[in-house]
């Protein structure tokens, strides 16, 4: 791998698209017009073009697990989209019923969770800013030149460490979370 395919995949991860609380409009979607939004806004983050972001199926499991609000007729609220988008990002790190236990709380004490997401939001494109530079030092750091399919074989097993670090240590603060109640 060459350091400018290198920097092609740092950028397309660096610039991949997510979805404000100001794109969801204040008024009730059905699941077709959420679906329609996902794919619209964060098109740009499917791994394979026929890659679905949200189907019908997922949300209808998520509210029988009880991971997002019992919906009112056939719509969904901003608050139960805003979930959704949550669930979204956990998904990948978190089982369903670790997502349930961590979204509970704040259903039962009817906190809205709007400007947490909106705080996330600004923290994720810190993030996202913040990646090229991270990725370069990492290389830096661990001298990783990538001229061979060893350094590349190590990058990917390192970030692959570095990924289940980070998971275990979600893990653990749920775990903690649960022991605190």
């Amino acid at each position: 791998m060459t350091q400018t395919e290198l920097e092609t995949i740092i950028h397309q991860v660096a610039s991949q698209s997510h979805l404000s609380s100001d794109d969801i409009p204040d008024l009730d979607l059905y699941i077709d017009q959420i679906i329609t939004l996902f794919d619209q806004k964060l098109e740009n983050n499917k791994r394979y073009e026929d890659d679905k972001l949200l189907t019908k199926t997922m949300v209808n499991n998520y509210s029988k697990a009880k991971v997002i609000t019992p919906i009112k007729g056939k719509k969904y609220s901003k608050e139960q989209i805003i979930s959704m988008l949550m669930i979204y990002q956990l998904k990948n790190s978190l089982t369903i019923q670790e997502i349930k236990q961590l979204l509970t709380p704040y259903y039962q004490e009817n906190i809205s969770l709007e400007n947490i997401y909106n705080q996330f939001y600004q923290i994720q494109d810190k993030q996202q800013d913040e990646l090229p530079q991270f990725i370069h030092q990492y290389l830096k750091d661990y001298q990783l030149p990538l001229n061979n399919q060893e350094d590349l074989l190590i990058l990917v097993l390192s970030l692959a460490s570095l990924n289940d670090q980070i998971t275990r240590i979600i893990q653990l603060i749920l775990d903690h979370l649960e022991e605190s109640k």
